[in-house]
């Protein structure tokens, strides 16, 4: 018979649980509590341990079970009796037994009992209600991408509000009617039709006018422009110069002359190339003989958030790290928030 449930509904109510025996569940408090890796934030809670010694019979559990399935007390004991029984024979053959909405017992390579708490419940009363949430960080607008924004927004192409075909329609007849009717209104009064057309012309009803000779009375001058004035003018600019403005008389228009290109800077990069620093410092999770167990761990901590990876062989053994970081500092920092998820991982370092 499984009594998982009467030892979850005891936590609730008490700090400790001993199923005579077997050892005691043992909750202890936890104050609230911010994952960094995660970005995550938990309520306060009960954390709960397992203590194989705690194993004597404090009456509890069997007055529990005895109450809610109206049994007596050596009933209720017996119960327990056959649950511990059942558990060890599984913990002797290698397997982990799993408590429901507790945690899961096995045997480690030294043949020691050992406890993982289920972390989805949250057995603090105190805390009813309150539940872990996840922090975003705030996207700010960064300096390059407004100015970005604004060069596009200035580039952008001139919206043309297409006109209906109706109306290009009716502006190409009024364009072609209009001229045509002041034209016939206007020619049968000021045009002499009777009279001689000239034809040679593109407009037939202007008369031909016909050019004469007019002999010239005077004599035109022109002012010659010194050699000396120009050769002056060029010699006497600044050696910074691009352009200037000659000129060829006194009374003529001066003509601007370009002396040499301008040369536009070329932007320079500052960018400086970081090095890659080695991640030498490693969160260790567990070492595994076989490959496939290593993976399934890996698959399982990146589902739980972590940035978990197989670093390699250590001492034949597969090894999985939670994270890897380039400090020592580092490591010890976030190995804080590992140890709220796995009590036993410990840090590495690769780098001797």
């Amino acid at each position: 018979m499984k009594l998982d449930h009467h030892i979850a509904q005891l936590l609730f109510q008490y700090d400790c649980v001993i199923v005579p025996e077997l050892g005691g569940f043992i909750g202890n408090y936890k104050p609230a509590t911010i994952q960094n890796i995660q970005n995550t934030f938990n309520p306060p809670s009960k954390q709960i341990s397992f203590n194989k010694n705690l194993n004597s019979n404090d009456g509890l559990l069997a007055n529990h079970i005895a109450q809610q399935q109206n049994l007596s007390y050596d009933e209720a004991l017996a119960k327990i009796t056959s649950f511990v029984a059942t558990i060890q024979k599984q913990l002797n053959a290698n397997k982990n037994v799993t408590i429901d909405e507790v945690g899961t017992l096995f045997l480690d390579n030294e043949n020691r009992m050992q406890f993982e708490p289920k972390t989805a419940n949250n057995y603090l009363l105190d805390s009813y209600g309150l539940t872990t949430f996840q922090k975003f960080p705030i996207k700010r607008e960064r300096l390059e991408d407004k100015i970005t924004k604004e060069f596009k927004d200035r580039a952008a192409p001139l919206v043309v509000v297409a006109e209906s075909k109706k109306s290009k329609k009716w502006l190409a007849v009024a364009a072609i009617t209009i001229p045509l009717t002041f034209f016939a209104l206007w020619m049968p009064g000021n045009v002499d039709l009777g009279g001689e057309l000239n034809y040679a012309n593109l407009n037939p009803f202007v008369p031909n006018i016909f050019a004469t000779y007019t002999a010239r009375t005077t004599t035109p001058a022109f002012s010659e422009t010194p050699e000396n004035n120009i050769k002056y003018q060029l010699e006497n600019i600044a050696d910074d110069e691009t352009y200037t403005e000659v000129s060829f008389g006194n009374n003529e228009s001066k003509v601007i002359v370009i002396l040499k290109e301008e040369q536009i800077a070329e932007a320079v990069s500052t960018y400086v190339a970081t090095p890659t620093k080695p991640l030498d410092y490693h969160i260790i999770g567990g070492c595994f003989s076989e490959k496939k167990n290593a993976r399934k761990m890996v698959k399982r901590l990146k589902k739980a958030g972590f940035e978990a990876t197989i670093i390699g062989q250590r001492k034949g053994l597969w090894t999985v790290a939670y994270d890897s970081f380039t400090t020592r500092k580092q490591a010890v920092d976030a190995l804080t928030d590992v140890k709220d998820y796995n009590g036993k991982a410990w840090i590495l370092n690769q780098g001797f």
